[in-house]
C-alpha cells in the first residue's frame, strides 16, 4: 500500500500535471455558469454599443461634409434615404444631424453603463462562488495536507489570486465581448465604405502577431512567478508575526526584516519585468494604428476617386477601431494575470482529500460496543508512526494513550477521525470496517478537543451552537455545567452573547478549554477524543480543566491522549505506546506495580517529597 507521506507529497506538489495558461482559466467556468444570465444581458448591451459606435462612425463623414458645404450630395452618396430638400429643409437638417450624433452618443453611454453594471455583477458573483468553492475544497482536505502548505500562501491565493481572477472575469471577459463586437461592426462599416482602403489598413495587422504572442507568454511567465513570490512573502509575514516574541527575544528583528526585504525586492523585480512586457503591447498597438492611418492617407492621396465624405467616415471608423483594439490588448494582460492565478487556484480546488467515501459507502451504525484498531500500520513517508497496532476503545469506558513523543498517540486520533487512512490493517466500528462507512456519519458521532482550544471569534452562544445548532438553552446550560464552565460564562459582561475575540482571546487558557469541552459535550458524541487537552495550560488552568474532566468523563466513551499522567490516572484502561506499539496496558495502579515505562514516567512527574531532618 502507498505510504501516507507519498500521498501528501503528490496531493500538494505543484508540479502535478494541471491545466496551464488559458486552459486553467477555462476550468473555472463551472463557478461562472450559474451567473451567465447577467453576462447575456451585458452582451446584449454590448451589441447595442457596437452598433451605435458603427452608426456614429458612418455619420461622421457625411455630417462634416454637409456642415462644410451645406449640400445634400454628401448624404446622397452614402445614404439612399437622403431626400431632396429646400433651404428650409437644409436648416432643419443642419440642426437634426448634430442632434442625431448626440442621440447616438447617448445610446452608446447608456449601453456602456448597462454592460459595465451587468458584467460587474457577473464577475463579483462568480468570484463569491469561487471563494466559497476554495474554502470548501480546503475544509475537505486532511489536516495533514494543510500542514504541508504555508498558511500565508493559502491566504495569498484567497486574496491576490482570487482578485486577479475577478479582474479577468469583469474586465477581460467584458472587453472580449464588447470590444470584439465593436471591432466587428467598425470593420464592417470600413469595408462597406471602401474595401480597398480596408485592405490597406489591415495590411499592418500581421506585423503585430509574433511580438504580441511573445510578450503575452512573457507576461504569463512573470505573473506566475510573481504570484508565487507573493505567496512566499505572505507566508513569511504570517510566520514572523506568529513568532514575534521569539523574534524579539533573540534580537533577530533586523535579520527577519532583511529576509523579507530580499523577498520583496525579488517580487518587485519580477513585477517590473512583467510590467515592461505589459506596457510594450499598447505601445506597439499605438505605432501600428499610426501606420494604418498613414497608409490610408497615402493610398487616398494617390486615388482621388475616393469621395471625401467616405474618406472622413473611413478615418473615423479606423480611429474608433483603434480604441477597442487597444482595450483588447489591455484586457489580454488582465486575462494573463487571471490565467496565472487560476493555475494556483486549481492546485487547491483540484487537490483530492486524502480520505473520501468509498463507492457504495453507507452511514456508520450508532456506536454501541467498541471501536477497534486491528493490526493497523501507518507511516509518514519513510517514518513509521504505527506498527501493527492492536487497540480497543470499549463503549462507556475511558481509554487513555500515553507514551513518549513520536510514539503514535496523535496518529491514532487522526485515524479515528478519518484524517488519514492506515497503510495496513482495519479500523472496526462496532465490527464494521470504517472504509465501508461514510466519513460524515463517522465524524458526526465523534467530538474532538485538542491541546490548542479552538474557538471562533463569535459569541459564547455561537461557539456552542456550532456543535449542534438546534440545541436548547437548557442543553447549553447542561453542557456548560458538565464542563464546569457555567460560572465564568455567567460572569461575562453579556453572558451568552459576549464576543470572545479571535480564537477566544478574551478568555484565559483554562476557560477556553472548558468552553471547548462544553461544546464537545453538547454534541452528544458517542466517542470523545481528547488530544493533549491540558498540555498547553498553566498549572491553574490545568487544575480547572482536570476538575472538569473528572466530572464529565465517567460513563462516557472517551479516548484521552496525554503527556501529563495526572490527567489519565482515573482512566478505565491505560495503553502505553512506544514506537507505534502498545508495550504496556492496565489501570493506573497495575501499571505502577509493573515498574515499566509508565511507573518511571509517573515518578519523574510526581517525585516523592525530599527527606527532611537536621544535621550538625
Amino acid at each position: 500500500m502507498v505510504h501516507l507521506g507519498s500521498l501528501v507529497t503528490t496531493a500538494v506538489d505543484n508540479t502535478v500535471a494541471r491545466p496551464s495558461g488559458w486552459r486553467a482559466l477555462w476550468r473555472l467556468l463551472p463557478y461562472a455558469r450559474p451567473h451567465l444570465g447577467r453576462l447575456v444581458l451585458a452582451s446584449m448591451a454590448m451589441a447595442v454599443l457596437a452598433l451605435a459606435t458603427g452608426l456614429y462612425a458612418f455619420l461622421v463623414g457625411p455630417t462634416l461634409r454637409f456642415l462644410l458645404t451645406g449640400g445634400a450630395s454628401a448624404l446622397g452618396r452614402v445614404a439612399s434615404w437622403a431626400p431632396a430638400f429646400d433651404a428650409g429643409g437644409r436648416e432643419r437638417l443642419l440642426l437634426a444631424l448634430p442632434l442625431m450624433l448626440v442621440a447616438v452618443a447617448a445610446v452608446k453611454g447608456v449601453a456602456y453603463a448597462a454592460q459595465f453594471t451587468w458584467t460587474g455583477q457577473f464577475g463579483q458573483r462568480t468570484v463569491a462562488w469561487l471563494r466559497r468553492g476554495l474554502l470548501d475544497a480546503l475544509l475537505r482536505q486532511s489536516p495533514v495536507q494543510l500542514a504541508a502548505r504555508m498558511s500565508g500562501d493559502l491566504l495569498s491565493r484567497f486574496s491576490a489570486d482570487v482578485t486577479a481572477v475577478e479582474t479577468a472575469a469583469i474586465y477581460a471577459v467584458g472587453s472580449w465581448i464588447r470590444d470584439g463586437l465593436q471591432i466587428a461592426v467598425l470593420a464592417g462599416v470600413a469595408v462597406a465604405l471602401d474595401w480597398r482602403l480596408s485592405l490597406v489598413a489591415l495590411a499592418v495587422v500581421p506585423l503585430a502577431g509574433v511580438p504580441v504572442a511573445r510578450l503575452t507568454r512573457s507576461v504569463l511567465r512573470r505573473t506566475r512567478e510573481g504570484q508565487a513570490r507573493l505567496g512566499g512573502m505572505a507566508g513569511q509575514l504570517r510566520e514572523a508575526l506568529a513568532a514575534v516574541r521569539t523574534v524579539q527575544a533573540y534580537g533577530v528583528e533586523q535579520a527577519e526584516a532583511a529576509r523579507f526585504g530580499a523577498r520583496a525586492e525579488a517580487h518587485a523585480a519580477t513585477l517590473a519585468r512583467a510590467g515592461w512586457a505589459r506596457a510594450a503591447v499598447p505601445a506597439l498597438t499605438e505605432v501600428l494604428a499610426a501606420l494604418a492611418v498613414a497608409a490610408v492617407l497615402v493610398w487616398a492621396a494617390g486615388n482621388m476617386e475616393v469621395a471625401p465624405e467616405r474618406l472622413l467616415s473611413f478615418l473615423a471608423a479606423l480611429i474608433l477601431l483603434y480604441q477597442p483594439v487597444k482595450e483588447l490588448g489591455r484586457a489580454s494582460q488582465f486575462a494573463t494575470q487571471g490565467a496565472a492565478a487560476a493555475e494556483r487556484l486549481l492546485e487547491v480546488l483540484e487537490t483530492p482529500p486524502l480520505v473520501t467515501d468509498a463507492p457504495g459507502a453507507k452511514p456508520a451504525p450508532r456506536l454501541a460496543r467498541a471501536v477497534r484498531l486491528d493490526t493497523v500500520s501507518l507511516a509518514y513517508g519513510d517514518r513509521p508512526a504505527l506498527s501493527r497496532l492492536e487497540l480497543e476503545i470499549p463503549m462507556g469506558k475511558v481509554t487513555a494513550l500515553v507514551g513518549p513523543s513520536g510514539g503514535g498517540k496523535s496518529s491514532v486520533a487522526a485515524l479515528l477521525l478519518r484524517f488519514v487512512r492506515p497503510d495496513a490493517g482495519r479500523i472496526l466500528w462496532d465490527g464494521t470496517d470504517v472504509e465501508a462507512c461514510t466519513v460524515a456519519s463517522l465524524r458526526s458521532q465523534m467530538a474532538l478537543v485538542t491541546q490548542e482550544p479552538l474557538l471562533f471569534s463569535g459569541t459564547v452562544r455561537e461557539n456552542l451552537l456550532s456543535a449542534r445548532p438546534e440545541a436548547t438553552g437548557g442543553e447549553l446550560r447542561a453542557a456548560l455545567r458538565a464542563a464546569r464552565a457555567e460560572e465564568f460564562v455567567m460572569a461575562l459582561p453579556r453572558q451568552w452573547d459576549t464576543p470572545l475575540g479571535e480564537r477566544g482571546a478574551r478568555l484565559s487558557g483554562g476557560q477556553r478549554q472548558r468552553l471547548a469541552l462544553a461544546r464537545a459535550v453538547l454534541m452528544h458524541a458517542r466517542l470523545l477524543v481528547l488530544d493533549e487537552a491540558t498540555s498547553s495550560l498553566d498549572p491553574e488552568g490545568e487544575r480547572e480543566v482536570q476538575a472538569a474532566l473528572e466530572s464529565m468523563l465517567p460513563g462516557r466513551t472517551a479516548l484521552v491522549i496525554a503527556h501529563r499522567l495526572q490527567t489519565i490516572a482515573r482512566a478505565d484502561r491505560i495503553h502505553v505506546l512506544v514506537a507505534g506499539r502498545v508495550v504496556e496496558e492496565g489501570t493506573h495502579e497495575e501499571l505502577l506495580l509493573r515498574g515499566g515505562w509508565y511507573a518511571e514516567a509517573w515518578t519523574l512527574q510526581h517525585p516523592p517529597p525530599a527527606a527532611t531532618g537536621t544535621t550538625r
